[in-house]
């Protein structure tokens, strides 16, 4: 079956069917404003109507397999059509001056069923590559957890509904190696008749896929671009990275520079602290000369463990300290907030329970 919101479709079939052209309309609204994703939810569609759409369209085309919840985060668990199961972490953000208010949301969503980038501090990647996800099942990441956020919050103050307000590509995982679906996904989210984000709130995630940033700037795509440097030389990105053997560093630095001048963007670098291996001090000399010259804002990352992979997270002195001299060189630097740990559903961690279970494979 196609999915409900795919407008060439459902347009067509309207056409076909001599249904009036502002049912299409009333469709989108229920789906994209009204935050709807059940039939009868859509109290502005006909009964006849929504009857014989439910008999040709799913409204979403993934299920949700689990829901699990704490205090800052939600993880999703959904099941695709082929039966694989893939995650999405939505994070709350809260003000810390106003009464601990709801101030943001923030969805990673996946675009790849797994990962095939072999980073040696992840455990996603352990599970493998079984394909790229299609554009209609990473909008439905969005459709589904938008109607989530509706029912556990509600209208705000001013009767709006609350939504997701920045969106990451970087959950599952090398979003760049599905660019078709994921440029499409993006497109949507940009429109204002759809989720009308802005292009600051969507982020791209890469390790280095240089040929399809390139793309990006040709295409003139313009969200976020986030590279996970992780490591300041060639020769200790391949330790922790080993796919970055495809391309030299001086390259990745040659296109980003490219890309932030094409869309004066600022590009966001994230640099992960693992004790005893990234977090020494001529690293962070060598960060330095790295960026210094660039508009660029540096995300520190405490690594966070998990019993299948062999590595520690710094010690909060050694981030701290790292932090310090970047910003004596006038970087701007951040040290994320690992929301989610604790339940291993943190950046690096999905896939954790499958692992542990020796459950690869549903």
């Amino acid at each position: 079956m196609d999915v409900l919101f795919d407008d060439a479709v459902l347009s067509q079939y309207m056409k076909d069917k001599k249904i009036q052209p502002y049912r299409l309309k009333q469709v989108l609204q229920e789906l994209y404003k009204n935050q709807n994703i059940s039939w009868d939810e859509m109290t502005t569609l006909p009964k006849d109507l929504k009857s014989e759409l439910s008999e040709q369209f799913e409204i979403i085309n993934l299920s949700i397999e689990q829901i699990i919840e704490s205090d800052d985060t939600t993880k999703f668990a959904f099941k695709t059509h082929d039966w694989y199961t893939i995650e999405a972490v939505l994070m709350f953000h809260r003000s810390k001056h106003f009464d601990d208010k709801l101030n943001r949301i923030t969805l990673c969503l996946s675009s790849q069923i797994w990962c095939p980038m072999w980073c040696a501090f992840c455990v996603t990647w352990k599970l493998g590559l079984i394909r790229n996800l299609e554009w209609t099942e990473i909008i439905s990441q969005m459709l589904f957890v938008n109607h989530y956020i509706k029912e556990k919050f509600g209208k705000k103050e001013d009767w709006t509904l609350r939504s997701v307000r920045n969106v990451v590509f970087m959950w599952m995982w090398e979003p760049l190696l599905n660019y078709e679906n994921v440029t499409k996904s993006i497109e949507i989210m940009f429109r204002q008749d759809r989720f009308s984000l802005s292009r600051r709130h969507v982020t791209i995630s890469t390790v280095w896929v240089i040929p399809w940033i390139q793309r990006l700037i040709d295409d003139k795509i313009e969200a976020m671009l986030a590279v996970s440097l992780h490591a300041p030389t060639q020769a200790l990105r391949e330790k922790i990275l080993p796919s970055a053997k495809r391309f030299q560093l001086d390259e990745l630095m040659d296109v980003t520079k490219k890309y932030e001048k094409s869309t004066w963007n600022r590009l966001f670098y994230e640099y992960i602290m693992i004790a005893w291996l990234t977090d020494w001090e001529q690293n962070e000399k060598d960060l330095i000369k790295l960026l210094k010259w660039q508009n660029c804002h540096i995300n520190l990352i405490p690594y966070n463990e998990n019993p299948v992979v062999d590595f520690k997270e710094s010690s909060i002195e050694s981030i701290n300290a790292f932090k310090k001299m970047l910003e004596d060189w006038w970087l701007t630097v951040t040290i994320r907030d690992s929301m989610g740990r604790e339940s291993k559903w943190a950046c690096g961690q999905l896939g954790y329970e499958k692992l542990m279970n020796n459950d690869v494979l549903d």
